[in-house]
């Protein structure tokens, strides 16, 4: 046994230290992100599959670039396995990958499940340390045709059971959103790596193991239907569990990589590589008829009658439910089969074996998942104390719920398992009954109970996947999309919560649930088809996301109401601006200080920080608290030295040349509204407070910016008020440049810039906030409405335009967008 012991920490330590000087090989993968990466990294796949069909693209480049994304990622959150970049960079040039194929170029991350031929399959056991196999496995043959490049692979639990990623021979991962807690498991190496700028992953799914870390980490996934996705050519912890089939799946960064991912390998025809999928091609007439429909009746399951969700995950349910009610779907209460009855048979048939079978790959004192282990050490307790147990919590604790669980927990014998399979599939009747009588397009439910657990959390919360377990045991289609992040303020326990009166399981995940802890984690919601449905279920995710729009985050004040698109808006220009850990940054206009918040998190890895500037003193006020809130020591803040951003240039204790970088977001619009020479001004002043070679990365409306809206305030104004549309055109707030003029502005009238950057954006955006259209003109159009004179003037004057514009901005298929139209600009000092 102590042999076995120390072979066990000497293949650990073998295995990291390999990882490690992978990794240190990368030359070409370490330093700072390029324009190059940065455009790579923000275009579609589709987009770049065209560009490496055209030679506009090398796939060699796309490699290094994403080589990049997983070195910063795997420094934040230990998400990776098997680091392949350099033998990726051979199999590019050795005929390996087809550039033909509908994923040429692209690179793809894999759980380390699965089977590349010259790596080790270690699935978190030492005892799987070495065990090569010299040819890929079939998923990786039919990904190599279609001209994807597997480049590494990534960490997951030891026994793959648990919504966490910690085993002892790759370390634990993180989640990239708060390091005390899980990117969610069994996949949660591949969702911590997509969080943080990777492309598109395969996972597999037993119980929730690719839409759990969707949830946990704010990330896209598909749970297929077995038989829809290949499964051949993986190493596994329970092969021959076939009670609830895992099935293979994928999970990507952003909803349209998802559709196109999972239509690619499908019209890859998989069946001629894995006996196992169903020779069924793709069906693009089902995709276009749900995005065509026009009303759709969306089942709500607001509880599995096991867990009740948590406040976090109920807004996120319900704001989604708001989101699908204004864009005219019709929302239908459910009352299902039972989700307690598949919660039972799931865990029952999981573990027939009684834990055996991942059990047989431990060595002697090999670390297990604290989950696992309480399902191991459950099942190992003698009978008649497991009986007693039972007795104890059904009727002391009076607790059904649990004690149904427990009874019975045994290995099965054949004659017994037999008996499960046969319950389960008259559930599955059930259900097919249910459905057909109730006649809805799909369900809408929660991915789980609770946002991500807290490390070592399973040991409560194993139990705790009915959300998700359910549709494996029904074999049901269904994917996540993120949706919103827990809210500290928003999501606390209601007042005389009593964590005491909830059944067992309950009890274990409400153990974990801490709205402080958790604030700024992501939060989710599933969209749920019958099997075999993932052309549907991808077009309808696509369907509630346009419903959600933009507004992913609640902002305070006004921008909770009419503008929680902008902090969404800002994603590219902070990879223009790429902030490093020891940068000091200047954000002009920084409203609410989100972004701020969310650049701290890097400079807090180094001696970096950043200064957030704004005229408005209530965001000032909601900046400074959330950053005192949040224990933001690299973030400060002000407004009392600062009118207008105009007065940078005579702002002294700004002009001193500390600033590595700048940035404005949604601010410069308003600002630059002004004389040539005040502009010129602003820009000399940027400059002054920048240290040489510094950089000014900013993002405003740009030419054409809501047009219809402008035209609409400009018009009913100019009705009313004296002096008509001159009056109008003087109230209007806003300047809405294009490229031309910002090069022109920095480079001669301004002067010592160079523009290494510029780019125009059309980007409709639905008006989802609550408020919709009237809120955003009571926002945005307020100074537009201070040239007409108070009272039922100014009111019919705001009636008109909303009603204008709720015809112009209405969109066939529910609800209403409005024309964005986004100039970005990235600038250095010279």
């Amino acid at each position: 046994m102590l042999f076995q012991y120390l072979q066990h920490r000497r293949d650990c330590k073998f295995k990291q230290n390999e990882r490690a000087e992978r990794i240190r090989a990368l030359t070409q993968c370490h330093g700072p992100f390029t324009a190059f990466d940065r455009e790579v990294i923000d275009k579609p796949i589709e987009e770049l599959v065209q560009d490496v069909h055209r030679n506009v693209l090398q796939p060699i480049d796309l490699l290094r670039t994403y080589g990049r994304v997983a070195l910063r990622a795997h420094e934040k959150t230990n998400c990776l396995t098997e680091v392949m970049v350099s033998a990726a960079e051979g199999w590019l040039q050795d005929g390996s990958i087809n550039f033909k194929g509908p994923l040429a170029g692209i690179p793809v991350s894999l759980k380390d499940t699965i089977i590349v031929g010259g790596f080790d399959t270690t699935v978190g056991y030492s005892g799987f340390v070495g065990n090569k196999e010299p040819e890929d496995g079939a998923i990786v043959r039919l990904l190599k045709d279609a001209g994807a490049v597997p480049y590494v692979k990534t960490n997951l639990p030891i026994t793959m059971l648990s919504f966490e990623s910690t085993n002892e021979v790759w370390g634990r991962c993180t989640n990239p959103h708060n390091s005390k807690y899980s990117p969610g498991g069994s996949t949660g190496g591949e969702a911590a790596l997509l969080a943080l700028g990777g492309r598109i992953g395969i996972g597999s799914d037993v119980a929730g193991s690719v839409r759990a870390p969707a949830h946990f980490s704010g990330i896209y996934s598909l749970r297929c239907s077995i038989g829809r996705w290949p499964k051949m050519g993986i190493c596994t912890s329970m092969p021959g569990q076939e009670g609830v089939p895992s099935v293979y799946s994928p999970m990507t960064r952003t909803l349209n990589d998802l559709t196109y991912f999972t239509r690619s390998i499908i019209e890859m025809q998989p069946w001629k590589y894995d006996p196992s999928v169903h020779p069924l091609a793709w069906r693009p007439e089902v995709e276009k008829d749900y995005a065509a429909k026009t009303k759709l009746r969306v089942g709500i399951m607001r509880t599995d009658g096991v867990v009740d969700p948590s406040p976090a995950c109920i807004r996120a349910l319900e704001k989604t439910e708001a989101a699908l009610r204004s864009a005219g779907h019709e929302i239908v209460e459910i009352d299902p089969p039972s989700p307690y009855e598949a919660l039972y048979l799931g865990a029952h048939l999981l573990n027939a074996d009684g834990c055996k079978m991942f059990k047989s790959f431990f060595r002697y004192g090999e670390w297990n998942d604290p989950g696992a282990h309480q399902l191991d050490w459950l099942m190992r307790l003698p009978r008649p104390f497991k009986y007693l147990y039972y007795l104890w919590v059904k009727y002391i604790r009076r607790d059904d719920i649990w004690a149904g669980l427990i009874q019975g927990w045994h290995e099965k014998t054949a004659f017994e398992n037999w008996k499960l399979v046969a319950k389960r599939e008259a559930y599955r009747y059930k259900w097919f009954q249910w459905w057909n009588s109730a006649d809805v397009d799909f369900l809408l439910t929660p991915p789980n109970a609770t946002p991500a657990v807290p490390h070592s959390g399973m040991k409560d919360a194993v139990s705790s996947c009915g959300y998700t377990f359910l549709f494996n045991v029904l074999d049901y289609t269904c994917g996540v999309i993120p949706v919103t992040h827990v809210d500290k303020d928003l999501d606390k326990l209601p007042v005389g919560f009593n964590i005491r009166k909830l059944n067992g399981v309950a009890q274990g995940a409400y153990k974990l649930y801490d709205a402080e802890a958790m604030h700024g984690l992501p939060v989710g919601v599933q969209i749920v088809g019958r099997r075999l449905e993932e052309e549907k279920v991808l077009a309808i995710m696509k369907r509630v996301e346009e419903a959600l729009g933009e507004d992913k985050q609640e902002r305070p004040l006004a921008y909770q109401n009419a503008a929680s698109f902008v902090p969404k808006l800002a994603g590219k220009i902070m990879q223009w601006l790429d902030p490093q850990k020891d940068d000091v940054i200047l954000d002009i206009g920084c409203g609410d200080g989100v972004l701020d918040l969310q650049t701290q998190e890097i400079l807090a890895q180094g001696n970096g920080k950043i200064h957030g500037t704004d005229s408005s003193p209530a965001m000032i006020e909601a900046a400074s608290k959330a950053a005192e809130s949040a224990g933001a020591s690299k973030c400060t803040f002000e407004g009392k030295y600062l009118n207008d951003a105009l007065d940078l240039i005579r702002t002294p204790h700004l002009q001193t040349g500390t600033f590595t970088k700048a940035f404005s977001n949604a601010a410069l619009h308003w600002v630059l509204r002004a004389p040539a020479a005040a502009q010129a001004d602003f820009f000399h002043g940027v400059r002054t407070a920048l240290a040489p070679g510094g950089v000014f990365a900013f993002e405003m409306g740009g030419l054409g910016n809501v047009a219809e809206m402008r035209a609409a305030l400009l018009m009913a104004v100019a009705r009313r008020a004296e002096g008509g549309l001159e009056t109008a055109r003087r109230a209007d707030p806003w300047f809405f440049p294009d490229e031309a003029w910002a090069t022109k502005m920095m480079e001669r009238t301004a002067g010592g810039w160079r523009v290494d950057r510029a780019e125009k954006e059309y980007r409709p955006t639905a008006a989802t906030d609550r408020g919709g259209i009237e809120a955003w003109v009571r926002l945005m159009g307020a100074q537009f409405f201070e040239a007409v004179e108070e009272g039922p003037s100014r009111e019919e004057c705001v009636r008109e335009v909303v009603d204008v514009l709720e015809c112009v901005c209405r969109n066939p298929s529910g609800g209403f967008q409005i024309g964005y139209v986004r100039l970005r600009v990235l600038a250095t000092k010279i």
